[in-house]
């Protein structure tokens, strides 16, 4: 009898402790057996000469916007393009689905949705708002992966940031929650409110002047106050898509000093500047927004030193109507970037600034996987699920708009060339993905974090 369902043998693996020329064995959907010569042990045998063997990616920065708006962008079309992209598991944001992700009631909704079409397994943030601190408890019972909250404007009603006392009062309640964190949108709401406003009273309203509006300064200023925050109230905190190395340099003092705290940045901040704004526009847009080449160069050096502990893709869609308007302003802010994040990440992080592949694969895969207590996910290692992607750096195409996924079929990589292409996407052991087609009979599972 086969001793394994599933069995890639020639595959360079990219494992915690490096890349290692060994097959793979699966068996009842985990990883069985890394060791020489498996071939001839299942029906199921994958040749996969010149090929490397990642583990799957976890994307801890997603919004699907699954129910309410799914003319945005759903768990079905969204879990595709991040199958496509390597992503195996994917953390679905509170805010931009209808309703907002704010109580039980709303969770159950959308847990519904992600169970009945989501492709990729997947958890849920639950959301953090003014005056839902009482659902907070409620949320973590029901196993949200951790609570986000905005610092400054979201750009939606529905979903309002939090004042500084109404941030300590949550971290409180949060910091009582066994293995729970906030995670952060970390821009000065004062700051960025005056200055937006003051270029729209004095007519200026072009991609420049939004640039203006959001400055690194506003990053800093939040991140402060988040961190004093922390470490008074002992809530662990996250900060998300963080754009500039001075920011870093705060996380990492905070570390230093004892605070409970992580930080992610996204694939545009260190594969795009702000000049492509002039090019593409409002596709480009998003909060924090891209900055110049020297900050780029900065964020590079960050991540060579290895001084970053996330990468997400904040995967923000919507109809291209709405990437329209009167002004820069008015364009919704967002960039569609699941399906590519992982190319992005291994291409550019691994051929440009020669981060070997297993460091990258922490970035994007065992970090998050440790930080939000995801047990079983993030590695190529015995007895972890299945979750991988058959991938080489062979591809010399550029990204076009008939190879997207998404709902709405638009994104600022157009016309980019990636080395790295996804040929092959298993969960869990079985393959749903292969060279642009997907298994339509498969379903992702809720994920609960670990307590």
């Amino acid at each position: 009898m086969p001793s394994f369902d599933t069995v890639i043998v020639g595959a360079s693996l990219v494992t915690p402790e490096g890349e290692t020329r060994k097959d793979l064995g699966i068996s009842d959907g985990k990883i069985v057996a890394i060791e020489d010569q498996l071939n001839g042990q299942s029906a199921n045998e994958i040749v996969a000469e010149d090929a490397i063997v990642i583990p799957g990616i976890i994307d801890s920065h997603v919004h699907l916007n699954e129910p309410g708006n799914t003319d945005w962008e759903g768990f079905d079309t969204g879990s595709k393009a991040a199958l496509a992209g390597g992503i195996t598991c994917l953390f679905d944001m509170p805010l931009n689905s209808l309703p907002t992700t704010i109580n039980v009631e709303a969770f159950e909704l959308k847990k519904q949705r992600g169970e009945a079409n989501c492709r990729t397994d997947f958890a849920l943030y639950g959301g953090f708002v003014p005056g839902n601190d009482d659902q907070l408890e409620a949320l973590y019972e029901v196993g949200v992966i951790a609570f986000k909250g905005f610092m400054s404007n979201s750009g939606l009603n529905e979903f309002p940031c939090v004042n500084a006392n109404e941030l300590r009062k949550g971290m409180q309640v949060i910091a009582k929650l066994p293995g729970m964190r906030l995670a952060l949108h970390a821009e000065d709401n004062e700051l960025t409110g005056e200055l937006s406003k003051r270029c729209i009273q004095a007519g200026k309203m072009a991609y420049q002047d939004f640039l203006n509006s959001r400055p690194i300064e506003a990053e800093l200023l939040a991140i402060r106050s988040a961190i004093d925050l922390s470490g008074e109230t002992g809530c662990p905190i996250h900060i998300v898509h963080v754009s500039c190395a001075e920011g870093i340099d705060l996380i990492n003092e905070a570390k230093d000093a004892g605070v409970d705290i992580t930080v992610e940045t996204c694939p545009h901040y260190f594969s795009l500047t702000s000049d492509i704004l002039g090019k593409v526009g409002s596709f480009a847009k998003c909060a924090p927004p891209l900055r110049n080449a020297a900050a780029v160069e900065a964020l590079h050096y960050k991540l060579r030193r290895g001084e970053i502990d996330t990468i997400g893709s904040d995967h923000s869609p919507c109809p291209e109507s709405m990437k329209s308007g009167d002004t820069f302003f008015d364009a919704w802010g967002g960039i569609s970037s699941l399906q590519h994040s992982g190319p992005i990440s291994y291409s550019l992080l691994n051929k440009s600034l020669e981060i070997p592949l297993s460091k990258i694969s922490a970035l994007t895969a065992s970090n998050p996987a440790k930080r939000f207590n995801i047990q079983n996910k993030g590695a190529l290692s015995v007895g972890m699920d299945a979750d991988l992607s058959i991938i080489d750096f062979q591809n010399d195409r550029p990204i076009e708009k008939t190879d997207l996924f998404y709902k709405n079929p638009h994104t600022p990589y157009l016309g980019m060339t990636l080395p790295m292409q996804v040929h092959r996407t298993f969960v869990r052991g079985i393959e749903v993905y292969r060279n642009g087609k997907f298994s339509d009979a498969f379903r992702g599972q809720f994920i609960q974090p670990h307590r």
